[in-house]
């Protein structure tokens, strides 16, 4: 056996799929950085971690679990939705009636069957709830195969009316049902019927022990639907998704295969509706669960992401959420609707920029997005507030932004603390050199805050000649939120404010001034000074 061929062969691997891997290594030293209750911490990466927090960029310990248990469950339900639709073929605008269904179910099968936990000491997964867990997906499982018969004869803009009527019914015959058994408009507590006590146990350990549940529960579905994706079932799904008369006369069965990939979908979906109604931002079922809503937002993770790859779904629902939990939410609140604007303008931006979605992006789109994120990570927590560039400046040369009362004026001053960020970044070395506390980077000087420093340094110094860009970006970005959205931002929604606008400056420069740098150096030095001047044909 050559090692070496086999080592090269692993490293290929790990650089067509260091996405994938970094992902699932993030997922699971995510209570490892953040210090969370019987989890030591990692240096560096809770350096790392601290500095995000510090900035509002990150969430409190308690919130960045739930939210990031919430988002795991939306990837399932995304990754169902794809299973069927993206191998398939087969469009559902209904997926939310399984979601709602297996919430209720778990409901009546943990109280019928007395898997009521009770015990005040319990820190551990008790096994009992499992069983309900599974039960109520195996029920939505059976709803999609009546569905499935009935609906699945169809084809096209039919099969996806019967699928978007679905749930509108099932949602009125829930609010409308027997209180002892639907709980009406206000639905079903599933207090007593959580996977874990959190009535004996801290919050924040309760919220670790949910997503660590959730976490083994987001792999071994999403690792079921790929082995079935991949496997000789999910090559006839895939057949019967490009030509259906093809699959035929190859000897599918068209009915079996599709009330299969319904009955699988709807399995999974309703494993993530039963997780979503006992997670700790919600523990109820109601009418809600079957809303209209639900059912187009998954859809349109999966488009962000990428149909037809799983793994789409996944990606979609982490961007998203992210995107509109951590660094939308905190600025723009106060607007109602908000966030369906947000999934609006990026389903508009992929379909234009991504039309495979993230996942299917080429090797120069991804690299832009990693980098833009870095780039505005680095430039939105080098410190702007102190050193002697920046007390010149605000307290002797340039006015205070308390004056700005006019629209006129808050440009000027969004203009005048552009110039001043800019001198405290310049001047960051000076505030190394002096000796200053770096509380910014979590606590004193350490070499674990030092390599941070460095490595952010480096991507500071990359983006310098596009200071011009970043900072017109800002005033811009801030001058629209602050100016004509009319929007009070301060302190931590200030910095969300601009990492935000910083990843729209970044990915974009990311991925032209590489190309730009390339087109320039062929027109004028050739392809290197030294070996002469090279003129294409």
């Amino acid at each position: 056996m050559d090692w070496k061929e086999v080592a090269e062969d692993f490293w290929d691997s790990v650089k067509d799929h260091g996405y994938y891997i970094a992902g699932v290594a993030a997922l699971i030293l995510i209570p490892f950085l953040i210090g969370a209750p019987g989890f030591s911490e990692l240096p560096l990466l809770s350096n790392i971690y601290e500095i995000g927090r510090k900035l509002e960029i990150f969430p409190n310990n308690k919130w960045f679990l739930v939210i990031l248990s919430y988002t795991l469950i939306f990837a399932i339900f995304a990754a169902s939705w794809d299973f069927l639709c993206g191998y398939t073929g087969q469009i559902s605008f209904g997926h939310a009636i399984f979601w709602g269904v297996s919430a209720y179910s778990f409901y009546w099968i943990a109280s019928s069957a007395s898997f009521l936990i009770t015990q005040m000491d319990i820190t551990l997964l008790p096994f009992d709830p499992l069983i309900a867990l599974i039960l109520s997906g195996i029920a939505s499982a059976l709803l999609a195969l009546v569905i499935g018969i009935i609906a699945l004869r169809l084809k096209g803009p039919y099969l996806a009316l019967v699928t978007m009527i679905v749930p509108l019914i099932a949602a009125q015959i829930f609010v409308q049902g027997e209180l002892a058994v639907t709980g009406g408009e206000y639905g079903v507590s599933l207090i007593g019927t959580l996977i874990i006590d959190y009535l004996g146990i801290p919050y924040e350990q309760y919220a670790l022990n949910f997503y660590l549940f959730t976490l083994l529960v987001f792999f071994i579905s999403i690792g079921i639907m790929m082995l079935i994706a991949f496997s000789r079932v999910g090559l006839a799904f895939k057949s019967i998704r490009e030509d259906e008369d093809a699959a035929e006369s190859l000897g599918i069965n068209l009915p079996f295969y599709k009330i299969l990939a319904f009955v699988i979908s709807a399995f999974f979906a309703g494993i993530a509706g039963c997780m979503m109604a006992q997670s700790p931002m919600f523990r109820v079922a109601n009418s809600s669960f079957f809303g209209t809503s639900i059912s187009f937002t998954v859809i349109i993770y999966v488009v962000i992401g990428g149909i037809g790859t799983i793994t789409g779904g996944v990606v979609g629902a982490f961007v998203m959420i992210y995107l509109i939990e951590f660094l939308l939410d905190p600025i723009f609140s106060h607007i109602i609707g908000f966030d369906l604007l947000a999934l609006a303008i990026v389903l508009i931006i992929s379909l234009r920029y991504l039309p495979f979605g993230l996942v299917r992006a080429t090797k120069d789109q991804k690299r832009a997005l990693s980098l833009g994120v870095l780039f505005a990570f680095a430039w939105a927590i080098i410190p702007s507030s102190e050193g002697f560039g920046v007390n010149l400046l605000t307290k002797h040369v340039l006015p205070g932004t308390e004056q700005a009362n006019t629209l006129l004026g808050k440009l000027v001053s969004i203009f005048v603390e552009a110039i001043t960020t800019l001198i405290g970044k310049i001047d960051m070395l000076g505030i190394m050199a002096g000796g200053y506390d770096m509380t910014y980077l979590g606590g004193p000087l350490t070499l674990e805050s030092f390599l941070v420093f460095i490595s952010l340094l480096i991507m500071f110094i990359s983006v310098i000649p596009a200071i011009l860009i970043f900072f017109t970006g800002e005033i811009i970005g801030l001058f629209i939120i602050e100016g004509i959205m009319g929007l009070n931002l301060s302190g931590e929604n200030l910095i969300s404010a601009k990492f935000f606008i910083y990843i729209i400056v970044g990915i974009p420069y990311a991925y032209y001034f590489p190309k730009l740098f390339k087109t320039i150096r062929l027109k004028y030095w050739g392809v290197w000074p030294s070996m002469g001047r090279y003129e294409p044909d």
